[in-house]
């Protein structure tokens, strides 16, 4: 059976995973942890799959990207990934990018198991039946918690597209990414992601129109958006501009 410690994942920067800015982007990042995380579960046997024909899915609650610097194009990458405990109903996993020997990135996620046709979020050892510790590695002293935000101006409206979707019918959480490019205040063009996290509350649906709001103070951003049902996501993230 495969190490439940430890999964490591290699991948080339394609053309089509860079920005105008010649850099990966946040959601190609967000993309690769979610692959990243599957491949490790299915090498465990409990891939998508499995964990769906069991009337199980897991759904990511909250995201934090600490970036040194953003993976360019045909770069060679080096993603460790390795579970960090459970906390609550939150599963706790996190991901190191290397190119080289060089860690450029560090990413944590936490995620809940839910039922697959409700969504409604499933005690932690429901999952702990297939056998595998997801504390091996101990529990984090890097936890996430809820972004406040305070009330924002309304920065504009986002529908949610087919393209959009992902295999659970919902709004892709990589696709978080792109929106907060879209909207950050000013733009991303000239600026540098440094931190960014992103807290995934209420899914958002096919032809659901999610309002966005948000505000800048110093180097700080802070949006998040609405759907019908209430609040839908939240970011809080740190830019610098760039040196020319």
């Amino acid at each position: 059976m495969a190490d439940v410690r430890q999964y490591e994942n290699h991948w080339r920067v394609a053309t089509f995973e860079v920005d105008a800015q010649s850099e990966m982007k946040l959601s190609t990042m967000l993309r690769i942890c979610q692959e990243t995380s599957e491949k490790h579960l299915a090498a465990l046997g409990v891939g998508y799959e499995k964990l769906k024909a069991d009337g199980m899915v897991f759904l990511i609650a909250k995201s934090e990207s600490l970036i040194k610097r953003m993976p360019a194009h045909t770069e060679e990458l080096r993603i460790v990934t390795k579970p960090q405990g459970v906390k609550g109903a939150e599963f706790y996993r996190d991901y190191e990018f290397f190119v080289g020997e060089e860690s450029i990135a560090y990413v944590m996620q936490t995620s809940v198991a839910a039922n697959t046709q409700t969504h409604r979020i499933l005690h932690p050892r429901k999952f702990a039946a297939y056998g595998l510790d997801a504390s091996v590695n101990g529990l984090t002293e890097h936890t996430l918690s809820r972004i406040k935000t305070g009330e924002l101006p309304f920065f504009g409206e986002r529908v949610i597209r087919y393209s959009d979707l992902d295999y659970n019918g919902h709004l892709n959480n990589a696709i978080y990414g792109d929106i907060f490019y879209d909207f950050v205040p000013g733009g991303i063009m000239g600026k540098k992601l440094t931190r960014v996290q992103i807290n995934f509350v209420n899914e958002s649906l096919l032809g659901e129109t999610i309002r966005i709001f948000g505000g800048q103070q110093d180097s700080q951003v802070l949006l998040y958006g609405e759907n019908s049902r209430g609040r839908a996501f939240e970011v809080s993230a740190e830019l610098v501009e760039r040196n020319i």
